[in-house]
């Protein structure tokens, strides 16, 4: 199984801190990890670099929380018996975070959810589902800048939609989340809350919970 990071091209900060804390623990190396960096609208097609155990994804298109899937997608659709933990540039992994993640059962199962309700599209995906769902997912793909606050609220509507249509979706064993009071964490002047889920030692710090739009241009 490999991690995905759905990220963009004005995230950098999040973005080195979720590495930097992947990289302290022993067990990053078992992993490839695929990071996806929306926002580069001016390049032609995409753009790959690898760097040791991380493939860089420079995408010419910005679909929010949807631009890992769909270029899982249009790129490796031919892996069909590959697995992909997706998460956001905008969380934190635990110390126990990979050894979690490591005993997780993946067979008979095409997606597995982080939980119940909203999962921000955090979870486990099948490249067969993706490819089972390519319409769906070209469907909500941003090539224009323009349209990005469009395509925020198209994603918040369709929040979960692969977990939710999938019957064979499972949900990872629920051990709770605790959330901390609102803070500038990044101290870029968006408040956040942390939410720390126990079943995967993962952290989301996260600035759409009430706040406005302007993570689309700084998260």
């Amino acid at each position: 199984m490999k991690i995905v990071i759905n990220s963009h091209i004005n995230s950098t900060i999040a973005l080195k801190h979720l590495l930097e804390r992947m990289k302290s623990q022993k067990e990053y190396n078992e992993f490839e990890i695929i990071i996806t960096i929306g926002g580069y609208y001016n390049i032609p097609t995409y753009d790959i670099k690898k760097i040791d155990n991380i493939t860089y994804i420079y995408c010419n298109h910005n679909s929010i929380d949807f631009t890992a899937l769909i270029t899982l997608y249009e790129l490796y659709n031919e892996n069909i018996n590959e697995y992909y933990f997706y998460l956001h540039d905008t969380c934190k992994v635990g110390n126990l975070f990979y050894e979690k993640l490591k005993l997780i059962e993946i067979n008979n199962s095409s997606s597995i959810r982080l939980k119940e309700g909203f999962t921000m599209n955090i979870g486990i995906y099948s490249q067969k589902i993706l490819n089972d769902f390519k319409d769906f997912l070209l469907s909500v793909k941003n090539t224009d800048e323009n349209r990005c606050l469009e395509f925020k609220d198209k994603s918040i509507l369709l929040e979960g939609y692969i977990f939710n249509i999938d019957k064979t979706c499972k949900i990872l064993e629920d051990r709770g989340y605790t959330t901390s009071k609102p803070t500038d964490y990044y101290n870029t002047g968006t408040m956040r809350i942390v939410e720390h889920y126990n079943n995967l030692d993962l952290y989301k710090i996260k600035a759409n919970w009430g706040q406005s739009n302007n993570w689309i241009l700084q998260n």
